[in-house]
């Protein structure tokens, strides 16, 4: 049912609500974590571009998802690049309990289809801003579950999602953290 509610277009059926985090990261590491309520129907948490978050926001939700971007598909240019661009958005999936892991994560290279793992108590989200990448890990652990690249040429917000309902709470603040290199006698460590 998980992979169905994935795939299903967000159309008439569904409402769809949208919380984007207050604080924009434009540069450092950032980590958050959080709680989703095990019973939610489909919840996604992670990050995204700020201006194609608002731009989101702004688009009647009966005709974009928060995971794909659009494409007018006639002469747009896009099918003649041949450097893939990050996404602007990188969404982790959660629903009735569990998470679905896409192909490519570290819990489904054996599976080329993704599968769903249960869903942890806390969800760690850790932004590499410099680097273009995010990462997904069960909080209590600190197992990766998932990491991905996602569009960091502007500031990028948390972001949330609620497709037909659904419960978060957000359990640490955004919180920068800027690398140190500390350096005694002639060994240099990074902090």
């Amino acid at each position: 049912m998980l992979f169905a509610a994935e795939r299903l277009m967000t159309s008439c059926h569904l409402s769809i609500d949208l919380v984007i985090g207050d604080v924009a990261i434009t540069q450092g590491k950032s980590y958050w974590a959080c709680c989703v309520d095990p019973s939610s129907y489909l919840v996604k948490v992670g990050v995204g571009l700020e201006s194609k978050l608002q731009e989101w926001f702004q688009v009647p939700q009966d005709v974009v998802s928060p995971r794909y971007d659009p494409d007018s598909g006639h002469d747009s240019g896009a099918e003649d690049t041949t450097v893939e661009a990050p996404p602007p958005y990188a969404f982790l999936t959660i629903g009735m309990g569990k998470i679905l892991l896409s192909h490519g994560s570290a819990l489904t290279s054996h599976d080329p289809n993704g599968c769903t793992v249960p869903l942890p108590p806390r969800i760690g989200i850790c932004l590499d801003y410099e680097h273009g990448k995010v990462s997904f890990y069960d909080a209590v652990s600190f197992r990766e579950l998932w990491e991905c690249g996602v569009d960091c040429s502007g500031p990028v917000c948390p972001a949330f999602c609620f497709i037909g309902g659904g419960a978060l709470h957000l359990q640490e603040l955004v919180a920068n953290k800027q690398e140190r290199k500390v350096t005694i006698g002639n060994f240099a460590k990074l902090d």
